[in-house]
């Protein structure tokens, strides 16, 4: 009888003491499963939980801008009331084949991807929630293979303060230091061109880098994922030549990403700021005055000038000017004011 007392409350133990697991899930070269940071729900109060994927050595799976491959993606299914927010990437590294080839940005080894979950203010403790997400990904090694999961995790209501998960919490709080961080103390510039755009970044006071201690991660696309990004140390600063892919979103009006940092207390720092007007960067040399740029009307003139004269060679004004010639022919024996006053005008278009 003591026996079946035990065996019944066991259960219920577990679950209110937080200590039910999700099952992880195996599918190719990648394990799957829902892991959490606390070992139960409070009614409206936030907390998070991760998609843990292990991979395979050698073995990789892709970040939210993937290059060749595509991003992992999360579908919940959720109790009413509840919410979940966005993926919180970990700071990628660039993803290269055996054949020394830029694949894309990713994770390989064991990656927390992070998820905010709001529940409901109506919850009642003592009861349970399970939760419920179908989960899909890239794998790829030599080839590449797509791999899915339908995952749940199940986690009770408490109305007392949340406690560490005693598997997940130290690792999961851990991990979220992979997370980019805000670019406290950071000073950040971007321009941008036609093919390229220029990221300034100051690092803060009392840091020490090298050129080699970067990488760009564009977020939406706008930066070629698979180029050189050229870095220049200058007064301080570090300037970045990064390359616009050719398939970028042509109306983007900020940088947006994460700058990857090989060394210091954080992995990368978030980037968003708008372009501005091109400025002198650290160091170098303004335009002398007396330049072409600053000579006012005269120089102006001077370049319209020229470029008309440019503009009047091109092979599509040729036959124009056959037509132009042909109509100055037909108004031989005119009224020799209205010739001339017609020459006047069309001079003055020419100009």
């Amino acid at each position: 009888m003591k026996f079946r007392m035990i065996s019944r409350a066991l259960p219920v133990c577990l679950l209110g003491c937080g200590m039910v697991y999700a099952k992880p899930v195996r599918k190719g070269a990648v394990e799957a499963e829902l892991v959490p940071a606390v070992t139960s729900v409070q009614p409206g109060r936030l907390f998070d939980v991760a998609l843990r994927l292990a991979h395979d050595p050698h073995w990789h799976t892709y970040w939210i801008n993937s290059g060749t491959g595509y991003p992992t993606t999360i579908k919940w299914t959720l109790p009413p009331g509840w919410q979940a927010g966005a993926i919180q990437w970990p700071v990628p590294h660039v993803l290269i084949d055996a054949g020394g080839t830029i694949t894309g940005n990713g994770y390989d080894g064991e990656v927390f991807l992070f998820i905010t979950l709001t529940p409901p203010a109506t919850l009642q403790p003592g009861e349970s929630v399970t939760l419920k997400a179908a989960v899909e990904w890239l794998m790829c090694q030599e080839v590449c293979m797509p791999g899915e999961a339908a995952l749940e995790l199940t986690l009770p209501v408490d109305g007392g303060p949340p406690a560490p998960h005693p598997r997940w919490g130290a690792k999961l709080a851990a991990a979220q230091g992979q997370l980019p961080h805000a670019p406290d103390g950071w000073q950040l510039a971007a321009t941008r061109a036609a093919k390229s755009v220029t990221l300034t970044a100051r690092p803060p006071a009392g840091t020490t880098f090298a050129p080699g201690d970067f990488h760009f991660f564009s977020d939406d696309g706008l930066i070629a994922y698979d180029k050189p990004q050229p870095v220049s140390e200058q007064a301080g600063a570090f300037v970045f030549t990064l390359p616009v892919d050719d398939v970028g979103p042509k109306d983007a009006g900020r940088l947006s990403g994460v700058l990857a940092l090989s060394k210091g207390d954080v992995p990368g720092i978030r980037v968003d700021v708008p372009f501005g007007a091109a400025a002198a960067t650290p160091g170098s040399v303004p335009p002398a005055a007396g330049t072409a740029a600053s000579n006012g009307l005269g120089g102006t003139l001077l370049l319209a000038f020229l470029g008309g004269l440019i503009l009047n060679l091109m092979p599509c004004v040729f036959p124009v000017l056959g037509i132009k010639i042909l109509g100055f022919v037909n108004q031989a024996g005119a009224n020799r004011r209205k010739v001339t006053l017609h020459g006047l005008v069309f001079s003055l278009g020419v100009l």
